[in-house]
């Protein structure tokens, strides 16, 4: 058998980023740490080097993902925080995240675990979406929106936006049109 060589460079990065494509490709039943390394090309122990077990690779696969979405979605409302601009900025940057990363939308959503409580404010939300509904309810205080309107209108307005990531991240849905000239948050 030929030795699989040595490894250099950020193979934690490496292993996470593979896991990702196999789990969206084959799913996760499927899913092990070896097939990842031979993803790899590395040695099917080279992976317990950074993740103990299949489990924890996953984890971090989920981490990693939600770092990098957050960095953006905070980025994109930096300075405008509260503002009447905020929600419509976190939504483009939602969109446009998932079109520069398609292979993140199918595995937060559909293989990471993540849980999104639509009906309690105070609950352990899904980080992102914890921003995006704090800025909604920021909007609907700023222009007087009664309370009781605060849930449905969140709900539509992550509905527009998550729906419109989903379409675009879709390989079997075509657009030749700029998403940014059907979207448009009104209240």
């Amino acid at each position: 058998m030929k030795e699989k060589p040595y490894h250099h460079g950020d193979l934690r990065n490496q292993l996470i980023e593979a896991g990702i494509q196999l789990i969206n490709k084959d799913g996760i039943k499927s899913f092990s740490l070896r097939k990842v390394a031979a993803e790899c090309s590395v040695s099917h122990t080279a992976p317990y080097s950074h993740f103990k077990n299949i489990d924890e690779l996953i984890a971090a696969m989920g981490e990693h993902v939600t770092e990098q979405f957050m960095d953006t979605l905070r980025s994109s409302v930096q300075g405008k925080e509260g503002s009447h601009e905020a929600i419509s900025l976190l939504g483009q940057a939602y969109i446009d995240f998932f079109i520069a990363h398609p292979q993140y939308f199918q595995f937060l959503f559909y293989h990471s675990g993540i849980t999104i409580d639509l009906d309690n404010y105070n609950s352990d939300n899904y980080p992102p979406f914890a921003l995006f509904r704090t800025t909604a309810y920021q909007m609907f205080r700023s222009i007087g929106l009664p309370d009781e309107e605060y849930s449905h209108k969140l709900i539509a307005l992550w509905s527009m936006v998550h729906g419109i990531a989903s379409l675009l991240t879709n390989n079997g849905v075509r657009y030749s049109g700029n998403w940014r000239d059907i979207f448009a948050i009104k209240l």
